[in-house]
């Protein structure tokens, strides 16, 4: 197999970093997904309904499974990846979860 079929492979990139005005984003060129983690560590500490988000859709785990519901999904609806999300991460156990955390250290 050479170089271009391993490119091709290639999957999606996990990082962590500043965003202005989201807890995350998906980015379909760079095929990254970018969680802050700052700034749910500072929505935490702050009111949730002063930032626009209610409390359960402001959880680390709750965006990472929603920018990843993104990557896989990239022409769903906005209404439908929450909806979609907020099932997910019903669902998920604590092994789940901790493997999606390890991707944004």
């Amino acid at each position: 197999m050479g170089k271009e079929a391993k490119k091709k492979k290639k999957g999606w990139k996990y990082v962590s970093g500043k965003i202005k005005g989201a807890y995350g984003e998906t980015d379909f060129d760079k095929k990254t997904i970018k969680v802050d983690k700052k700034k749910h560590k500072k929505a935490k500490k702050q009111s949730y309904k002063k930032r626009g988000f209610s409390k359960k859709d402001a959880t680390l785990i709750n965006t990472i499974v929603h920018e990843k519901m993104h990557s896989q999904h990239p022409k769903m609806h906005e209404k439908t990846v929450r909806k979609m999300t907020a099932k997910k991460v019903k669902k998920m156990g604590k092994k789940s979860k901790k493997k999606l955390y390890a991707k944004f250290k």
